[in-house]
């Protein structure tokens, strides 16, 4: 198990991880830094625990309208692809149908 230092609205903070994600773990705290340090600019230093709160709701935000997108964008798919699902079947019904007169 690996170990990684991570500095987050310059505090450090030591993390273990599994051997090999120490770089996306770096990744993850430099885009939360980004986060806090933007709150904390916006906001002052009004603690630790609320920036981290502040930070890790925005964040979950950000998540939370990337999947709703991505479910609207399968409703809107969802329709063409039954459409095109239903024609595959009947041309599929209809050789089926052509072929067994044929026999």
């Amino acid at each position: 198990m690996a170990e990684v230092d991570l500095d987050i609205n310059n505090h450090s903070y030591r993390v273990a991880c599994e051997d090999g994600q120490e770089q996306r773990l770096h990744n993850l705290a430099v885009y939360l830094d980004s986060h806090v340090k933007h709150l904390a600019d916006s906001l002052g230093q009004i603690g630790e625990a609320r920036l981290m709160l502040l930070a890790s709701l925005t964040i979950c935000d950000e998540l939370l309208e990337i999947k709703d997108a991505r479910m609207r964008e399968a409703d809107e798919l969802a329709p063409g692809a039954l459409r095109e699902a239903n024609t595959a079947l009947e041309d599929a019904t209809n050789r089926l149908n052509l072929l067994a007169e044929a026999l």
